[in-house]
């Protein structure tokens, strides 16, 4: 949500709902995902991050980032530690990415590549450095992480810009706050 005519109370009202909805989303959608088997192929809980990214500020996507791993975990007992925190990190690194790309104007597909970029290479790290204190070997932890999660890649470049569009396009029309 990016700033508008409107009353400043209503407009953070607003953007809390959102911001409500979308970390709900991240847990509920995981659960669905996960019914059929496809949830960590396809990272479900990272598209409503992803496309909160896109409509909230920075902060409030940052937050969303932040919350909605440790909301589902809580909730769902899903994702288990130490996954939570490192979801965490890299969730709260993708929203702050993709919505600080889109504040500047960046279209929406370029913010999420880029948001995509910063949140594998978070990923790639973590892994690798929690390698030992998870078991795993080190060499290649990162990289399998990040080729477990391949599909859950290319759905996210190809439903998170296309949703975003329709939110924000949907939002205007309505004489909501343009995004």
């Amino acid at each position: 949500m990016r700033p508008s005519t409107e009353d400043p109370m209503l407009a953070r009202a607003r953007e809390l709902a959102l911001a409500a909805l979308f970390c709900a989303l991240g847990i509920t959608v995981p659960i669905l995902f996960h019914v059929v088997g496809l949830g960590r192929t396809f990272l479900p809980m990272h598209l409503p991050v992803l496309i909160g990214a896109i409509a909230l500020r920075p902060r409030m996507a940052i937050l969303v980032g932040v919350l909605t791993p440790w909301a589902s975990m809580l909730l769902t007992g899903m994702p288990p530690l130490p996954m939570a925190v490192i979801m965490c990190v890299e969730l709260a690194a993708l929203a702050a990415t993709v919505s600080l790309a889109c504040a500047a104007r960046m279209p929406a597909w370029l913010a999420v590549v880029l948001g995509i970029a910063v949140r594998v290479g978070v990923t790639w790290v973590i892994t690798t450095a929690l390698a030992g204190y998870l078991h795993l070997p080190p060499s290649g932890v990162g990289l399998a992480s990040i080729a477990a999660g391949a599909p859950g890649i290319a759905l996210q470049l190809a439903i998170a810009p296309a949703a975003a569009v329709a939110l924000v396009r949907r939002r205007s029309q309505k004489g909501g706050a343009p995004a």
